[in-house]
Formats: C-alpha cells, structure tokens, sequence
C-alpha cells in the first residue's frame, strides 16, 4: 500500500499517539496517587461523588471477590449492570486482576427479556466466561434460563461485597499487548463479534481523545451514554482516567424519559464537553420541554460530539436555533467519526473549525460514486482528519487508493486498532489485513477531510441509483406523524425488476387506520418530492416497532427479517 500514500485520498496525522501510560491499570493507580476528582453519578436520589482513590479502593474489593471466586488472568469477565458506579468498579477491578471485563447492554435496550437472555447466552458462550457480574433485578432471570445455566458457573452481585475487605496485593504486571476489554459490537448478526481492545489500543485513542478535544484540567464533561458502549466507556469514562478531568454522568433511561435533562445537566455543572448521537440533539429539539429547560444556560459547552451514526447538518441548524438563545454557540458542535473496532476514535475535525459542511450534487453521488459541488446541494458534512496516531484511506474494489471526491471503502491503520475479533478467526482475517482495517464504511476525502456517505452493505440499489438509507430515513422522518428517528428503510431484492424494491418502515403513536394510511401516503410523497424516489412499501407501525442497537442505532437488517418474516407468515 505504501505506493498510495501521496494520493489526496490517504490521510495520516502529523501527531503521533504517545499516552503518558502503558495500560489503562497504571493510568488508573496514577491518577488516584494524584488525587484525581474522576466521576459523579447523578441519580434520583442525588449526586453519588466517586474521587479516583475511593473508586480504586472499591476496585480492588471487586478484585478480591472476583479472585475467591476462581477468576484468574486472562479471564472473561461480562459486566451486565446498569448506569453507575459499581458497573465502573467492578469493571476496573476485573482489569486490575488481569481478566478482561465484557461490558454488556442491560435488558432496557431490547424489546423482550426472552429475546435479550438468546443475545445474553450467544455472547457468554462466545466469550468462554463462566462468571458473570451482575444485579438482583436480572439474577432470576438468568437463573431460569437453560442456556444460561449451562453455562455459567457463578454469577456475582454488588452485595457479595459485604464484609469483604480490598486485596493488599498489587496488580499483576499487565503490558500494553495484554487485552483491556472485549467490546461485542452493536446490530451483529449470528454468532456475535468481540473486538478484542488491547491496553496499548485504549490508552492510545484515549490521548488521541484529549488531543483532539484539547482536553485540560479546567474541562468537565457531561454525558448520558450507556457505560457498556465504546462512546461513552472510552470516549468519557476511560479517557477521564487517563487524562484527569471530572465527568458527571446520568443514566440512559433518564435522558429517553426526558431529554432535556441531559442538557440541564450540562448547565449545572458547567460541562465544556459533552458527546451524542445524532438522534440526541433531533430529540432535544422535538421533546425538551420548556420546562426542563427553565434555568439552563449551554455557555460553557465548548464541544459537543455528533458521532455514533450519520451526522445531519440540518440537525446541527435545528438544534443551534432553539438552543442559541441559551447560549449554546455555533461553533460548539463537532461531527466525529469512530467504531469498536478503532476503540473508539477515528477522525476529529479541527477545533478552529469543527462543522463543516459542501454542498454535493445528490444524482452524481448516486449514479456514478462521486462527489461534484454544487451552490445549494445536498449538504455532506465533514469528519474531519484522522486523529492523532491515526491513517486512513479510501480505496476501490480492486484495493487502490481512489482520486479525491471518489467514494470507495474507508480503512484505517494506527496504534489503537482492535487485535481482532475473540475466537472468530474468519471473521478477524475479513476486517483486518496487512495492518489495515476494513471499516465497512463509504465515504470520500475532499480538501484534507473525510466525509462518510454510509456503510457498503446497506446500499439501496434502486433504477441504477444508490441510495443511502440514512437519507430515506431523515426526509421520512420529517413528515408529520412519524416519530423522529424512528423509521427504517432497507433494500429488497425484485427478481422480477432486477433492482430492489425500497421498503421503509416508520413508526407513529396514531392507531387510527386512516391516520396510518394518510402517514403513509405523505412518507411516499415526501420521498418522491425530495429524493425523487417511489417507495415501493411503506409500513407504519406501532412505538417500538423498529429494532435499534444498543447504542440506539436503528437494525436495518434485523428490521428487513422481521418484515421478511411477517410477509411469509401472512
């Protein structure tokens, strides 16, 4: 590949990773020496403060009790708990014996419990672990459940911490090639994925982090992402421990329930930063009360990342107009770009310039895999350049580096890469190759910058245009109606037209036939007018209907076998 590097399509940042720490663990015992003020939970009840000291002292009592239960080096340990500290602690304990946590979703994030335990099963029989850490709430269930009991062992619980004082022995010696965590990533399919993520992985995309957020002492962060997934373990947890900041986090059912209160947080605390998903900031817009947002001032929320999943500029417009009048500035939202398998994080823009947006003509993208600029076309917003450490590419089907403006698959090379997927030698040998990953994600370079148009294997081919199913589900999701974020729309192939038919599925509170039936009619005139293009099938369906990961990412694929099913059934 290295023939390819001078193509305007290869970018490579000047900075490299160099963490203060070999591993997360020596990161963790020197932010404690230091006095480190580490992480609050904010729960009903109030503030729960946890400085770094005591967050190791309790640590190490979960360490203790993972090594009277029979946990050694090497172990897989799944960490299935909700939002707050004993999730943190157990999980740092568990590395500070040498076993490697598996942080886990908990049940809220999927539409059934029977469904969840299959998915609970599927991943601690990949992962060999047979102890799990746990809560009261789940213990039953996962007692009653055949596969389960097959094969765990042990399951451990906050309250196995009575009495039990914390282990006087150090660490073992743990390096930077010794794996920090497994990450099983969000919408898999069949036998589930574990990034294997190795301590020199984590604390080089942690620098590479607070080196792109320019991240000092006075900053304080604010989040509501699940602990279990890569955006908010590394990208807030993790990367506190290993460039001291204080973090104050709320639980994920707090945001769902009541939006707003993600952004009163950041005012009461006085957060500089504070990370999101796309859906989040369309949400605030659409359900943050007046109210919840009585006494909120956003002055001092300098970066707010817009990652996770396809970034709109029209979110980013939304949003600055009803929250500009907080204080909230224009220049604080940063689009980014990352995935487990990259531990977290890929492409930052600059901090003198963090969105930015060109205007791309749509037909040319679709028709022949190109971005031409045009005054007034679709906006394409910008990810920046590769983060410290970091290279990356645009390549052809045939593996060569494509012109500027070319789309073609992104893949990446740097110091914080996953060593592969746990026990999945196929599937680690389709993802990584001669040192570079295959992200599985289109996009295109311009000026210096990426630009990421959507993933190879969810391209609508429809009448010799590609259509990225982000953009259907974005001009759907505007019709009155359709709850926002809530719709769905995937390929299905048409042996008698030769192209796929276009199948969205939306989801809508109304119940009425005729209501249903109107929603649907406006979903295809909407799409036809703005898109110019005819759904062939358009469902709505009731609040819940369409799967999501458990980042909140919507499962296409999932959504097109249920709907597959339904066809055959009926």
């Amino acid at each position: 590949m290295t023939e390819h590097r001078t193509s305007p399509s290869s970018l490579q940042s000047e900075v490299p990773a160099r963490p203060p720490h070999d591993t997360l663990v020596a990161a963790f015992e020197a932010a404690a020496r230091d006095g480190a003020p580490f992480v609050t939970f904010h729960t009903a009840k109030g503030p729960v403060v946890r400085p770094v000291r005591d967050a190791l002292e309790a640590a190490r009592r979960w360490g203790a009790l993972l090594r009277s239960r029979g946990v050694e080096r090497g172990d897989r340990v799944p960490i299935l708990m909700p939002t707050g500290h004993a999730f943190v602690e157990a999980m740092l304990g568990t590395m500070l014996t040498g076993a490697v946590p598996v942080p886990l979703a908990t049940p809220m994030t999927f539409g059934s419990v029977d469904r969840y335990l299959r998915n609970l099963a599927a991943i601690v029989e990949d992962s060999c672990a047979r102890l799990l850490v746990s809560y009261p709430r789940i213990v039953d269930a996962i007692a009653s459940d055949p596969s389960l009991r097959g094969v765990l062992r042990d399951v451990v619980t906050e309250a196995d911490l009575d009495g039990l004082a914390s282990s006087p022995s150090r660490a073992p010696a743990l390096g930077a090639r010794d794996a920090a965590f497994i990450q099983y990533t969000s919408g898999t399919t069949g036998r589930p994925k574990g990034a294997v993520i190795s301590h020199g992985a984590l604390v080089a995309n942690a620098f590479a982090i607070a080196h792109g957020l320019g991240l000092g002492p006075s900053d304080v962060g604010a989040s509501w992402l699940p602990m279990f997934h890569d955006m908010g373990l590394v990208g807030v947890l993790l990367t506190s421990l290993c460039h001291p900041y204080p973090v104050h986090i709320m639980s994920p059912e707090q945001f769902v329930m009541r939006p707003g209160r993600w952004l009163d947080l950041v005012s009461r605390v006085g957060a500089t930063l504070s990370p999101a998903p796309n859906f989040a900031y369309e949400l605030c817009v659409a359900r943050a009360s007046d109210a919840d947002l009585e006494k909120v001032r956003l002055d001092t929320w300098r970066v707010a990342l817009n990652g996770a999943e396809p970034v709109h500029a029209a979110t980013a417009e939304r949003f600055l107009r009803r929250f500009g009048a907080r204080g909230f500035r224009s220049d604080a939202l940063m689009p980014v770009y990352g995935m487990a398998e990259a531990t977290l994080a890929v492409a930052f823009p600059g901090l003198d310039a963090k969105l930015e947006t060109l205007g791309i003509e749509r037909d040319v993208l679709e028709r022949e895999g190109r971005a031409e600029l045009r005054d007034g076309g679709h906006p394409s917003v910008s990810v920046g350049r590769p983060v410290a450490g970091m290279s990356l590419e645009v390549s052809g089907d045939d593996g060569r580096v494509v012109p500027e403006g070319v789309v073609g698959q992104i893949r990446l090379r740097g110091p914080s890469l996953m060593d592969g997927y746990f026990r999945n030698e196929e599937a680690s040998a389709e993802a990584l190759s001669g040192g570079w990953l295959r992200t599985g994600d289109l996009g295109f370079v311009h000026g210096g910058r990426l630009f990421v148009t959507g993933r190879a294997k969810e391209l609508i081919i429809k009448g010799g245009r590609n259509f990225h199913p982000y953009d259907i589900e974005r001009v759907a999701s505007e019709v009155e109606g359709v709850r926002t974020g809530a719709v769905a729309a995937f390929g299905r192939p048409n042996p008698d037209t030769g192209t796929d038919d276009l199948v969205v599925v939306v989801e809508a509170t109304q119940t009425d036939a005729e209501r249903k039936d109107r929603i649907a009619t406006d979903v295809r005139a909407e799409l036809l007018a703005v898109l110019g293009v005819k759904p062939d099938d358009v469902r709505v369906c009731p609040v819940g209907a369409v799967p999501r990961t458990t980042s909140g990412k919507v499962r296409r694929g999932e959504c097109a076998r249920v709907f597959a099913r339904a066809e055959t059934e009926a």
